[in-house]
């Protein structure tokens, strides 16, 4: 098994020499499976910060004769009496 990255941080591996040296394989093993929370952690946070950044498909035009239109026909008549709406 090789590391992602051509070059690992140096802090990297002292972490992970100074766990296994205190604490053994268990250490280990909880190190791993800490890191492996993390980093879902850390992918689920980049896949979201990824999609904010993706281009919004621009609105469709609006039709202005269609608002009017739509005004107009939703427009309620002043002069009708309200009691006949009921």
């Amino acid at each position: 098994m090789q590391p992602k990255t051509p070059e690992v941080d140096p802090m990297v591996t002292t972490t992970v020499k100074n766990v296994r040296d205190r604490f053994g394989a268990e250490g280990l093993r909880d190190l791993i499976a800490v890191a492996t929370m993390e980093l879902r952690t850390a992918e689920s946070a980049e896949q979201r910060l990824a999609s904010l950044s993706e281009p919004v498909p621009a609105p469709e035009p609006v039709d202005a004769a269609d608002t009017q239109a739509w005004l107009a026909y939703t427009e309620v008549d002043p002069d009708r009496d309200t009691e006949t709406r009921r």
